[in-house]
Order: structure tokens, then sequence, then C-alpha cells
């Protein structure tokens, strides 16, 4: 199986919104993106300060950069900003995020980021080492059919959740 690296499907997004965008809503910071690959909750507060900040796009990958071995990625269904300890991955044209975004999922790609994080108390990834994860290089269709049947699992998974705790 061919594999290709993550710097030539996605590349960091430079986006940037003002504090007018800013809500709690919208607003994912390391603290609101939740350990082991489970998404996001409601963020607690917003930055105290600041003119710009980085913004996210619906269909772009969010993964926390501080402590990358809690695991926190998110898979965006939603425009908004967020903490600069966030990575803002956007995916090149004639790659499927979602497909991308299954692979930046498995625990692979979490101890890829710790080889080359820096820092002891808390580390954080060094982004060009991180586009160096290579995951494996389908044509759009195949990508799309493998997304799609990911997301219909998760899909179910959800729903069984969602009934446990109404139980």
């Amino acid at each position: 199986m061919r594999k290709i690296k993550l710097k030539n499907v996605v590349s960091y997004s430079k986006l940037r919104s003002n504090s007018k965008d800013l809500n709690l809503e919208t607003y994912i910071t390391t603290d609101n993106l939740l350990q082991n690959k489970l998404g996001v909750k409601i963020a607690n507060n917003l930055p105290p300060n600041g003119d710009s900040f980085p913004k996210y796009k619906k269909d772009n990958i969010l993964v926390s950069n501080i402590r990358p071995y809690l695991k926190k990625i998110w898979f965006a269904n939603r425009s908004g900003i967020c903490s600069s300890d966030v990575l803002t991955f956007e995916t090149q044209t004639g790659f499927s995020s979602k497909f991308i975004y299954y692979n930046l999922f498995q625990d692979m790609f979490f101890e890829h980021m710790m080889k080359g994080a820096k820092g002891t108390k808390m580390p954080r990834g060094e982004k060009s080492q991180i586009l160096e994860f290579e995951i494996p290089d389908f044509p759009l269709p195949v990508q799309e059919k493998i997304a799609e049947f990911l997301s219909a699992i998760d899909d179910k998974i959800q729903l069984n959740n969602n009934i446990n705790d109404n139980l």
C-alpha cells in the first residue's frame, strides 16, 4: 500500500478572525477538547483579550498541540475561533477531510506527535514533524467510501451512547 505524508494532503490554517466572532458555543481551546478522542464540549470562558484569533471552518480537523498524549481531536461540524494551542488542519483539494480525520484519530498519530514533542511538563508537538506522519494514499472515491463507512459506525456508537444515557 502506498503512503503519503500528511504535509502533502493538509496544511495548517492561516485564517484569522477578530473578537466580535468569539462566543462560548464555537470557541475551541485545549480545555474544551475532550481527552481520548471524545470530541468537544462548550467552552467555560473566552480568552481575556486580543484583536486577532485563529479561525477554523466546518470540516477542518482540530488537534490539541499541548500534551498530545491526551489524544484531543475533533472534526469540526461548524466554524468558529480556536486557541493558538489548537492545530487546525485544512484539507487540500482531492482529499477527503473525513478520511484524513480517521487516519489522525489513530493512536499511532498521537504517538508520532509525542516523538517530536518538546518540553516535559507541558509537551507540545513540533509542527513540521507532525506533518511527516504518513497515511494511506487512496484515490478520492476510495477515501470517501472508507470515511462514509467509518462515519456510519460512529453514528451507531453515538446512538447507542444516547440510548445508554437515557436509560
